[in-house]
């Protein structure tokens, strides 16, 4: 399950299951907010390598905390 989570609370570089982020549609104004208790502000999807291999091979939706599921852009980034 990819995070949801904005610069401020953006996972550590040395977590070895999250290689990188890709962009909800419409980032910076999209739906999708930090999955930090109170906090509101847009997030990214971070990714974990599964995740990046299924990004890689087209795959451009994926779950989140609670259920949802969101359309991320084309664009992958890496930690």
């Amino acid at each position: 399950m990819a995070l949801a989570r904005c610069d401020e609370h953006k996972p550590e570089i040395i977590d070895p299951d999250v290689v990188g982020y890709a962009l909800p549609l419409g980032y910076p104004s999209t739906a999708v907010t930090c999955d930090v208790v109170g906090c509101e502000h847009p997030a990214r999807l971070w990714l974990s390598a599964e995740e990046r291999a299924a990004f890689v091979g087209g795959q451009r939706i994926f779950p989140v905390a609670g259920g949802a599921r969101v359309r991320v852009s084309d664009d992958l980034f890496p930690n």
